[in-house]
């Protein structure tokens, strides 16, 4: 005869309420006679007092003898038993409606461990063998990554039902946690992919109705496993809805139980985000939000229906006597041993949880279900957005809703409270005393931090473009980009929800990615560490504009953003990202300027970003996108004059698309129409020159033009290349004499000495040649010497000295232009070897390789003996090493049909010299 389940649960909530000393009076006076009834009751009694704070399993399931009897299916004689294909090997563990057995493949089919759920016997049998074929349907329908996976089912020979999953080898969550001692950021990301697991299981109408730690398991990998429906509820299920509530009430775990579950009302999803929110609270704390005296549900629902959680941020500190599984023995969770689990120190962690986190936590563990968040979806997003510094759903809260529920739950006190508020008027004069004076203290501190902000942005933008024109001045550059980086990246952590100040500190980056590397100005030549530095600033400016997609002057400043890495990545041969960069930056003003039509500034911003993107196809040879391009850029920008844009920018803008187009005509063997392009170029700019006298930046803008000008001249009008040259070298040394301290124009020189040279060499020139260069030589050793970090200085001078060793080998000068190009490979290879990616060094590297090569070959015509034999050789060497070098480069795709000639002919050479004795 079976025991009344009912009967035995209104006999030992009764017992409860007695002495312990008057207990068995009693029981003699309801049961009855009843042996079996007093036994149950009694056993639960026992468990009770074992139980110490509080357990997770409810007590039902650890009645001994309770769901089994002598022939239950989940008795130890099952052990060694056969369940369909597999062997029971031993017990795992026990549940309020079955147990879960290690078990393995029996067959020769293949090797695999399993968990086998076996139901009990007993107590209830029809409402759990509904409840098991019922968490089997689930099992079978949920297929995630996060939720163990039903690999079989059927029943016993007996009829015993049984199904069979993954064997899960992990421990509880919130042990993994603190074993691992996972930092809060990590134990948010972990706990995402349980609200993963749960919202797929919601999205497929179950609810769970019992997550707890011991449910999620976590595995050696680090993911999450959810287990156990055992008490899970199909949601539009009404067939058993009511008996199976009873049950399913009984088998849930109070302490993760939301409000409605321990009142018997409708369970929804809303339950489980209850239950996760309440899990959340202890992976982040360490605590459970609730404690029991006793375990009689009026207390239980008492506490968990009207009591409100402390906040995450305050419990987290709080030491507390908590018992072991086996309610004889406790432990003390201190704020020590918690913040150790997490590694952070006490004070840092209470500052982690407070704010966003309170609220998100509590949030999920609102009393009222339609104020929870609406989804496991909803909550984990919300954890994504804190996680990214991003405003949080759960600060949406109001604190007129939760003083008129504290009102209307406490109408007596409150009303009591009424009568000190007079007494308390002087401690309020008080306290608004002590509020002035920290808000003066705050407003003081808020003032320095602003100090320490305009000091910042005053190295940035005004002490750092002064300091670049001093010679020497690349090691205190280095330090005011190091400091100026630890400053800003220490800011950007605390300064997430401040968009104003993300706005300064993206432009501060991109200040600082431009000390790094500028191939136009003095820089530190640091490509790679400006590059760096600008994805900083573009990540910032992207977050913001997530938060206002519509601001236009952020999407203006992103587009000057991807323009500044744009032409950073092509210095560092990064040609596909530089070009993709610059094609976003094209758009973006391309979209602005269609909105703003009127805006002279977005339109020639748009045109000057087209110039620099052409400047970049040309660089990397590809002259019919640059041609049209420019073209088309050129006629929209007579357009705006034409339109009566008078503005000194366009001309400028306009000049120098002149003077690129011509160049790039001129590579592409349209020598007419270059020269007259540049023409166009050269008159403008002396055109601008002469309207502003006292602006250096047209003084120097007309200087770049008459260089570029020159170029398209070389080998074809070397007159005319060597007269542009001499303009350039007017105002290069007008400069550097008006300012001996500024290296800029001392380089500028350097270089324009570089274009005479090699104008007066192929001229014929070349004792003229000769005293150029060796000027240029000069300043470039000097500048070496007081800045000899400055990595563009070498490219220069290893250029120069090609160029050097060219003139002395034209006057037969053959030991002088053997040492200059010797100079020439060591720069070169010192640049090679500093970046290996920097294709364009490899190039000029093989380029003067090739040309010692040459020279050698020329020796060996005129030599004889010992002497013939060593130009010999060095001739081979060096065309073997320049073909190896520029294979290398066509490995990597990045030569032009010039270059692809050039492999050509020293292929030739070499084999010629090969066949020579």
């Amino acid at each position: 005869m079976s025991v009344s389940w009912v009967k035995v649960e209104e006999i030992f909530l009764s017992s409860l309420e007695r002495e312990p000393e008057a207990r068995p009076a009693h029981l003699d006076a309801v049961c009855g006679g009843d042996p079996r009834l007093r036994e149950e009751v009694e056993s639960l009694l026992a468990w009770h007092e074992r139980a110490g704070n509080f357990i997770e399993a409810p007590a039902v399931a650890f009645a001994p003898g309770l769901f089994s009897d002598a022939t239950g299916a989940c008795g130890p004689s099952f052990t060694g038993r056969h369940v369909g294909q597999y062997r029971i090997e031993r017990e795992l563990g026990r549940g309020g409606m079955g147990a879960v057995f290690l078990a393995r493949r029996a067959d020769d089919e293949y090797q695999k461990q399993v968990a086998v759920k076996l139901i009990r016997g007993g107590l209830g049998d029809r409402l759990l063998l509904h409840r098991f074929l019922d968490e089997r349907q689930i099992l079978a329908d949920l297929d995630h990554p996060n939720v163990a996976r039903l690999i079989d089912g059927g029943a016993t020979e007996d009829g015993t039902p049984y199904l069979v999953m993954d064997y899960i080898e992990g421990v509880p969550v919130d042990e993994y946690c603190d074993r691992e001692r996972l930092s809060i950021s990590a134990r948010l990301r972990l706990f995402r992919d349980i609200c993963a697991a749960v919202d797929y299981a919601h999205r497929n109408l179950v609810v769970h109705r019992d997550l707890k730690p011991s449910n999620i398991l976590v595995t050696a990998d680090g993911a999450p496993k959810l287990l156990d429906f055992g008490i899970a509820k199909l949601l539009g299920r009404d067939a058993r809805a009511g008996a199976e509530t009873a049950t399913a009430a009984c088998m849930m775990t109070p302490e993760y139980a939301s409000p409605e579950q321990v009142r018997g009302a409708s369970i929804t999803t809303a339950s489980d985000i209850y239950s996760l929110g309440v899990l959340l609270y202890k992976l982040l704390t360490g605590h459970q939000p609730y404690r029991f005296k006793t375990l009689l549900p009026a207390e239980i629902e008492k506490v968990i229906c009207e009591t409100e959680p402390e906040k995450p941020s305050v419990v987290v500190t709080r030491p507390q006597e908590q018992a072991g599984e086996d309610g004889a023995t406790t432990s003390r969770i201190t704020a020590e041993t918690v913040s150790l689990a997490r590694g952070e120190k006490p004070r840092e962690l209470r500052r982690r949880l407070k704010g966003d986190l309170d609220a998100i936590v509590l949030t999920a563990m609102r009393k009222e279900p339609e104020r929870r968040y609406t989804s496991a979806a909803q909550f984990s997003e919300d954890i994504r957005r804190h996680l990214e510094g991003r405003p949080v759903l759960a600060h949406q809260d109001s604190l007129g809703y939760r003083a008129a529920k504290f009102v209307r739950r406490n109408r007596a006190a409150v009303t009591a409270a009424a009568l000190v508020v007079v007494a308390l008027v002087a401690g309020l004069a008080l306290a608004l005393w002590q509020a002035g004076v920290a808000r003066r203290e705050r407003d003081r501190a808020e003032r320095r931090f602003d100090d320490v902000r305009r000091l910042s942005n005053a190295l940035l933008t005004d002490i750092a473009p002064k300091i670049e024109r001093l010679e020497g001045s690349t090691v205190a550059r280095q330090a005011l980009v190091a400091q100026s980086l630890k400053y800003l990246d220490s800011l950007a952590g605390e300064s997430a929800d401040d968009f104003v100040l993300q706005a300064e500190l993206a432009a501060a980056y991109e200040q600082v990615g431009v000390l790094q590397g500028d191939s136009r100005k003095p820089s530190l030549s640091d490509f790679r560490g400006a590059i760096v530095s600008l994805e900083k600033a573009q990540a910032i400016r992207r977050r913001l504009l997530g938060t206002n997609p519509g601001d236009a002057e952020n999407r203006r400043l992103l587009a000057d953003n991807l323009l500044l890495l744009g032409v950073r990545r092509m210095a560092q041969n990064d040609t596909e990202g530089g070009i993709r960069d610059e094609r976003e930056a094209m758009q973006i003003y391309e979209n602005l300027v269609a909105e703003n039509p009127g805006s002279l500034a977005l339109r020639t911003a748009l045109l000057e970003t087209r110039v620099e993107a052409a400047i970049s196809y040309g660089g990397i040879n590809r002259f019919g996108e640059a041609i049209p391009l420019l073209e088309q850029t050129e006629s929209e920008l007579k357009a705006l004059h034409r339109e009566g844009a008078d503005d000194a920018e366009v001309q400028r803008t306009l000049a120098n698309c002149l003077a690129y187009l011509g160049f790039v005509l001129s590579w592409e063997s349209r020598q007419p129409e270059a020269e007259a392009k540049m023409n166009e170029a050269v008159s403008l700019a002396e055109s601008l020159a002469a309207r502003h006298p006292h602006d250096a930046n047209f003084k120097q803008e007309l200087w770049r033009t008459y260089q570029t000008a020159a170029v398209i001249y070389e080998e074809i009008d070397n007159a005319r290349m060597f007269e542009l040259g001499d303009k350039a070298r007017k105002i290069a040394e007008e400069t550097a004499a008006t300012d001996r301290a500024n290296a800029q124009a001392r380089h500028n020189l350097a270089r324009t000495y570089v274009r005479l040279g090699t104008a007066a060499s192929l001229l014929g020139r070349p004792d003229e040649a000769i005293a150029y260069l060796e000027k240029a030589a000069a300043i470039y050793l000097e500048l070496m010497d007081k800045d000899p970090l400055n990595r563009g200085y070498d490219a220069d001078a290893a250029a120069l000295y090609t160029k050097l060793g060219d003139a002395r080998w034209q006057r037969r000068d053959y030991p002088d232009a053997l040492a200059a190009y010797q100079k020439s490979v060591a720069l070169f290879e010192k640049k090679v070897g500093e970046d290996a990616a920097d294709m364009r060094a490899l190039r000029n590297l093989a380029t003067t390789r090739a040309t010692t090569g040459s020279l050698h070959a020329d020796l060996v015509k005129i030599t004889a003996g010992q002497t013939r034999q060593t130009h010999l050789a060095a001739a081979k060497e060096n065309y073997h090493r320049a073909l190896e070098l520029m294979l290398k480069a066509q490995a990597q795709n990045t030569l032009s049909a010039w270059d692809l000639r050039n492999i050509d002919e020293m292929r030739a050479a070499s084999e010629k010299l090969e066949r020579m004795r």
